[in-house]
């Protein structure tokens, strides 16, 4: 008799001493009746148990069986709450890949309860999105913090760039010429890039014996795929032409305050720095001696971590020794509608299915977008 069997006789035996007092016209049951239901109710329990971990076990296995096949995925539930898909993005929301995306992806390919990795296929991660860029006591420690997200629908289009602003408004006489400004835009083509990464062949037992390993790999993932972001929006910004330089200019912080004046002569709110880690150390250090009495009533917040009331982004994505002061709304990272896609395989090459081994891709589009150069000021924050 197999368990499924005798989980059913034992149900069987114990309605039939229930109906059994029923036809007699009894409310209560004896001491040993109860006694004899209990123990078959309790035995029954045992054996749901036992019959739950096989539906698990098979259910399991037959998902990452699917992973050879290449079948349709699986969107199971559960898990908790699910990050703002990009299709829902609010205005003003920064890119996270933070622990949440990661979470979600997890609860994606293994639902609540469940002790080892339960999908296959493509699973399409909602972004992760921060609802503030910078808020007082918080300081940011990633560049991408601070950029607002736009969504495209198509993975190239074309914007208007202001490359120039030249105001001639004079005061003008009856009959005279008037004055022409030049305020120049240029048309500009950008397109979003793939960014992606794979993970190292994994055994796939590993996955029933250590409940964590999904959703370690799956945030290793996606803090690669961030910095990776994080770095191509910073090259984009760099490479832009006509983008403002601020030479070094005594020390690091008045270096800082002159690029801070080159956009306001131009009508910009500075809207952060980026710095090193190394350049904001030297600099908070520098404020904190003896010797910088001269600099006791400067507008320095070091636990908001703002400096002339600007907020200060440390990121190791920047130089050491380069500074950037960007503006309000000059600059926004792009991304597509669709999300991150972690993908997992266990035929990822030759060898992986041989050697029971299973594999995670994850990837994205991206690109930058620098509507005003001027807004952006490049400082060299080293002593010549």
């Amino acid at each position: 008799m197999d368990v499924r069997e005798r989980r059913n006789l034992l149900v069987k035996e114990a309605r039939t001493i229930a109906e059994k007092a029923r036809a007699e016209g009894r409310d209560m049951l004896t001491a040993d009746e109860q006694r004899e239901i209990e123990t078959r109710i309790t035995e029954v329990k045992s054996l749901n148990g036992i019959l739950a971990d096989e539906a698990r076990s098979k259910s399991i296995l037959g998902q990452l069986d699917a992973m050879a096949s290449g079948g349709p995925s699986p969107q199971p539930g559960g898990g908790g709450e699910l990050a703002p898909v990009l299709g829902a993005l609010e205005p003003g929301k920064m890119l996270s890949f933070g622990a949440k995306m990661a979470e979600v992806a997890a609860a994606k390919v293994m639902p609540a309860g469940q002790k080892a990795l339960a999908t296959s296929g493509n699973i399409l991660v909602g972004q992760e999105f921060s609802p503030s860029p910078i808020t007082m006591e918080k300081p940011a420690n990633t560049l991408l913090a601070a950029l607002p997200v736009r969504q495209h629908s198509t993975p190239s289009w074309k914007y208007l760039r202001q490359s120039a602003r030249t105001n001639n408004a004079d005061v003008v006489a009856d009959g005279a010429t008037k004055p022409t400004s030049v305020y120049s835009v240029v048309e500009v083509e950008n397109s979003l890039v793939i960014i992606a990464h794979l993970s190292e062949g994994v055994p796939r037992y590993w996955f029933f014996d250590n409940t964590s390993m999904q959703q370690f790999l799956s945030n290793e993932l996606a803090y690669g795929i961030g910095l990776k972001v994080e770095a191509k929006a910073l090259a984009d910004i760099n490479a832009t032409v006509g983008i403002q330089t601020q030479a070094y200019s005594s020390s690091v912080l008045e270096t800082l305050r002159k690029s801070v004046t080159k956009l306001e002569v131009l009508g910009y709110v500075p809207a952060w720095f980026l710095i090193h880690p190394t350049d904001w150390e030297a600099l908070e250090l520098t404020l904190l001696t003896q010797e910088a009495l001269d600099y006791r009533s400067l507008p320095f917040d070091p636990v908001a971590r703002r400096l002339f009331g600007v907020p200060v982004i440390v990121s190791t994505a920047q130089a050491v020794g380069v500074s950037h002061t960007v503006a309000k709304g000059v600059v926004e990272l792009d991304t597509d509608t669709a999300g991150v896609l972690l993908q997992w395989s266990e035929t990822s090459n030759a060898d992986d299915f041989a050697k029971n081994l299973v594999r995670a891709r994850m990837e994205g589009r991206f690109a930058t977008t620098v509507y005003s150069p001027l807004g952006v000021v490049k400082g060299d924050l080293t002593a010549a």
